[in-house]
């Protein structure tokens, strides 16, 4: 009797869960080609005035910089002008996955803040390598991380930490974990620097490689630190930290190629940038009162490639909080950020409409009075309308009929909160709900007696 009451509470279990689940439906439109997973590639201490064409870099005392001589990191879809609002390395990665401007570690850890969450919620993996910025909440939402314990370059110490690794990537994290002494040894101090960023981009793109390889159809979002080019700022000097970019120009290529034959978009940015008190000095800095107002410290790049995104240089005014709401656009998942004031920038060769409800509603597209599409959900994405175009939106629910009428200059969100009482689903849920409660205290009690 005992066994069958186990059963039976394991199927009210999964049949309540399943009448309370949320569907997603996407219904894509026209012939366009979506990414099949993203690399979050963060530089530490990366500068754009360093190395774009646009920018000249300048020391505290007014003198100008030397630039690095790149071909390789302007590649895509290139944001002029955008900047981060604080030069700190765990506050800058917060409010580049949080899209939050005043995000701060601990908001990481909250409920939907980050990227991470969302493309779990649509099915990505989340992975990571990183040799700064993997602060505990951090690595608590990735779904496996290989990281730095410590921000020595001459004695790295490097940990994993898994909560539900594809199968495999363990294994090859751990090889690559083994590899770092082959890359600094017999090597001097100074030379450690690229060789450690080598070491961690090719460990990157080994696992961007297996994923695409061994999972196919798992879709994943990679997110990787590389933090010499500070640690390079910081300890070696100016002369040293543009080299170090050159040096990262060149290692950086596989890795976008990976990206680009595999239908993987890329985007590449940095926490914060990197000042000089003078030209030639030995030792430079970002946070600190004097350099944190330097434009030199809060200029970031931010390139981007995908196939759904349209190649060239984008002006305009942007923040480092807008990275995030940009990264989920051209996935074509839903901004549902808890937190994010950041804005999308808007790259993509067509726009998606997305809907969420906390109830079912019988949602239409319509051109001109011509239904285009139609669907039945609580969260639904029409993906690849053509731009600059007009739509009317019709979503009938429980709680009547809205109409909106839509211009696609960009991405449209809309949510409906119906404000009635519980619907039909809601009511049949709390019901299931209910039973299990029951069926779980007589269960328990068959266990007492």
């Amino acid at each position: 009797m005992q066994n069958l009451t186990n059963k039976f509470l394991a199927i009210l279990i999964i049949f309540a869960l399943s009448g309370v689940a949320l569907g997603v439906s996407e219904v894509t439109l026209n012939n366009v080609k979506r990414p099949d997973g993203a690399i979050l590639f963060i530089v530490d201490g990366f500068g754009s005035s360093y190395y774009y064409p646009e920018l000249t870099p300048y020391a505290l005392d007014g003198s100008e910089i030397s630039k690095a001589k790149t071909g390789n990191l302007t590649f895509g879809t290139r944001i002029l002008n955008i900047s981060t609002s604080h030069p700190v390395t765990g506050i800058a990665h917060s409010v580049i996955v949080t899209g939050y401007s005043q995000a701060n570690e601990e908001i990481v850890g909250y409920k939907d803040a980050t990227i991470y969450d969302i493309t779990r919620q649509h099915g990505f993996v989340n992975l990571a390598v990183m040799e700064k910025g993997d602060f505990t909440n951090m690595r608590e939402e990735q779904d496996i991380i290989l990281f730095a314990e410590n921000n020595s370059i001459d004695e790295p110490m490097i940990s994993i930490q898994a909560n539900k690794a594809p199968p495999g990537v363990y294994e090859l994290m751990y090889n690559w974990k083994m590899k770092l002494p082959e890359y600094l040894n017999n090597l001097s101090v100074k030379e450690k620097y690229p060789a450690y960023n080598k070491w961690g981009i090719d460990t990157a793109n080994a696992v961007a490689e297996y994923m695409i390889k061994k999972h196919p159809s798992q879709r994943f979002l990679l997110t990787v630190n590389i933090g010499a080019i500070d640690s390079g700022g910081h300890n070696l000097g100016e002369d040293d930290y543009y080299r170090l970019i050159e040096d990262l120009d060149r290692d950086f290529y596989p890795l976008y190629v990976t990206a680009k034959e595999s239908n993987i978009a890329l985007f590449l940015t940095a926490d914060h940038g990197m000042s000089f008190a003078t030209k030639n000095a030995r030792r430079g800095g970002h946070a600190s009162e004097k350099y944190s107002e330097m434009q030199e410290s809060l200029r970031i790049p931010l390139v981007i490639i995908s196939p759904n995104t349209i190649p060239g240089v984008l002006n305009g005014e942007y923040g480092q909080e807008d990275i995030a709401p940009t990264l989920l656009s051209v996935l074509d998942l839903p901004n549902n950020l808890q937190y994010a004031d950041g804005n999308t920038i808007n790259m993509k060769s067509y726009a998606s409409v997305f809907v969420k409800a906390n109830t079912e509603y019988q949602v239409s597209l319509w051109d001109a009075g011509r239904k285009v599409s139609e669907s039945r959900d609580s969260e639904l994405v029409f993906a690849g309308l053509p731009l600059n175009t007009n739509y009317t939106l019709k979503a009938s629910g429980d709680d009547g009929t809205h109409e909106e009428r839509l211009f696609l200059d960009s991405d449209k969100h809309f949510n409906f909160k119906p404000e009635q009482g519980l619907n039909y689903r809601g009511v049949v849920a709390v019901i299931l709900i209910f039973i299990v409660v029951i069926a779980g205290l007589v269960l328990i009690k068959r266990i007492k007696d």
